[in-house]
């Protein structure tokens, strides 16, 4: 069986937030998927940038919310032979390709996977036929469709039945919004109140309406391939656009669960076999890789089944907060209650034995045992 994960830049769902419309959905595509397809929204720990930390969530199983704010994992509290999923799968015989259409310069990413132990790692001068949008290969950003193009490329040339785990952050939809419109069809734009208001939101929508695109020829190829293959779509945070525009939809001064609006991403979890089914999950990014695992029927770490266990009581916990399983949001900073505050005092023990104390680090429980 194969596993790809595609953390899609700056992918989000606009129309989330209270009084966002457009003249059409900017994914259909997504939007339509129901078959062997288990999908909602992910709560993401930043926004409009600092994409490593939502790497470093999925990839990991750790929050940042735990660590000191404002801080990057990547270029902080990574060192070789940390537990990942990267290792895990390794430990079940799949070859690891980590690939990135943009510069290695970004967020110490290429010592990072070297620590976290991918078998091969491709950066923008390892995609073929590079095509890009908004710009050339010095202004613009490498498409979704030629990203995907070149994972289809990858599994080809990989020999039949070598179990393949492809970890893919893609760049098409990378901030800035108001750049040129080469390669990109103007589709989708705001409607409503707050039409010909914001033409950096309209560029965002007319790439998401792209990306939507791009991921539906991605999954057409996957549904016609023998090989069981599972894949997970998910954004890593929602865009910096005007800024105005979300003072404009959330008022100056949103309190915790209308702030979370701005976190949330839309996540998908397709196979081209049966699947359980399911929609309107939401998690946060830090229980995604336990519910791939979970979905994928593979062998979990303690660490991951622990999270599988709190993801029930704590749905979401990220820097903005935490949300119970009856739907109540608490701020970072607010009491939570007795039986929730313990549950989530528990996590926080298990990340600073797993990122801070790793001469103790409980190993077997973070990693495969036999």
């Amino acid at each position: 069986m194969n596993v790809i994960v595609i953390m899609n830049e700056s992918l989000s769902d606009l129309s989330v937030l209270p009084g966002v419309e457009s003249n059409t959905d900017a994914m259909p595509f997504l939007r339509s998927l129901t078959e062997n397809t288990i999908k909602g929204y992910a709560y993401s720990s930043v926004f409009g940038g600092t994409t490593a930390n939502s790497e470093y969530e999925f990839l990991t199983g750790n929050t940042t919310a735990f660590l000191p704010a404002g801080t990057v994992p990547y270029q902080m509290y990574v060192s070789s032979g940390d537990p990942t999923l990267v290792g895990q799968m390794a430990a079940l015989g799949y070859r690891t390709v980590a690939a990135h259409p943009y510069r290695s310069s970004g967020w110490s990413r290429p010592s990072v996977y070297r620590d976290f132990g991918f078998d091969e790692v491709y950066f923008e001068g390892d995609f073929q036929d590079r095509e890009y949008m908004r710009g050339d290969e010095k202004t613009g950003y490498v498409t979704d469709q030629c990203d995907y193009e070149n994972l289809i490329r990858w599994y080809e040339e990989k020999e039949a039945g070598e179990p393949l785990f492809l970890f893919n952050v893609t760049m098409q939809n990378h901030s800035a919004y108001q750049m040129a419109w080469t390669n990109l069809p103007r589709e989708v734009w705001l409607t409503g109140a707050l039409e010909g208001r914001f033409n950096t939101v309209n560029q965002y929508l007319s790439l998401v309406y792209q990306s939507d695109q791009a991921f539906e020829y991605l999954l057409d190829y996957f549904s016609q391939v023998e090989e069981p293959t599972l894949i997970l779509l998910f954004g890593d945070h929602q865009p910096q656009v005007a800024t105005n525009f979300y003072t404009d939809v959330l008022g100056t001064a949103p309190d915790t669960a209308l702030a979370q609006k701005k976190q949330m991403v839309p996540f998908v979890l397709w196979a081209n076999y049966d699947i359980p089914e399911a929609q309107g999950v939401e998690l946060s990014l830090n229980y995604l890789s336990a519910l791939l695992m979970d979905t994928a029927n593979l062998p979990m770490t303690g660490y991951q089944k622990y999270l599988a266990r709190l993801w029930k009581a704590a749905p979401v916990i990220n820097t903005v907060g935490i949300r119970d399983a009856g739907g109540n949001w608490y701020g970072e900073n607010e009491a939570l209650p007795e039986e929730l505050e313990a549950a989530v005092e528990d996590y926080r023990v298990l990340l600073y034995n797993h990122v801070f104390d790793k001469k103790n680090r409980v190993e077997g429980f973070f990693t495969l045992t036999e």
